[in-house]
């Protein structure tokens, strides 16, 4: 499966990195996408959108700190309402005081859970990604081919 790029879309199903992969002097992260079978995926993209449209109360304001369109913010949020038994977000049409969002106490526990497990994950992996960033090479690959899977 291609990687998806800020200048490029993602792959059906994927969303953008919520932060940069690791890059020069920056030591090597984990990153944890969690699959829900045929329910999808959870991983850092969807959970920095719920963040943001908990920090800002809009799903076109969270899209936008996260350079997408409001269509690809609102499928996705649509998308995580459907997956789970609870919705994650919910939303009020504009009117005389203009429409908004907020994460439900499910989507609060989702996101808490998910940085949870993260964190976790990180701790029991920083010997083998300190081991790993220790042994690049100075100078990195030149890119890849837009053709060639990574």
């Amino acid at each position: 499966m291609a990687i998806a790029s800020p200048d490029k879309p993602a792959p059906r199903g994927v969303t953008r990195l919520a932060r940069r992969p690791a890059r020069g002097g920056e030591a090597a992260r984990l990153t944890l996408r969690i699959d829900l079978g045929e329910h999808g995926a959870l991983g850092p993209g969807k959970v920095r959108l719920l963040e943001l449209i908990d920090g800002h109360g809009s799903i076109s304001a969270a899209g936008r700190a996260m350079g997408m369109s409001y269509r690809r913010a609102w499928l996705l949020v649509d998308s995580l309402n459907q997956t789970f038994r609870d919705p994650v977000v919910s939303t009020q049409h504009g009117g005389s005081g203009g429409g908004g969002a907020a994460l439900t106490a499910a989507g609060r526990g989702l996101v808490r859970r998910y940085r949870a497990m993260e964190s976790a994950a990180e701790t029991a992996a920083a010997e083998h990604l300190a081991a790993l960033a220790g042994a690049l090479s100075e100078r990195p690959p030149a890119p890849l081919a837009d053709d060639v899977d990574a």
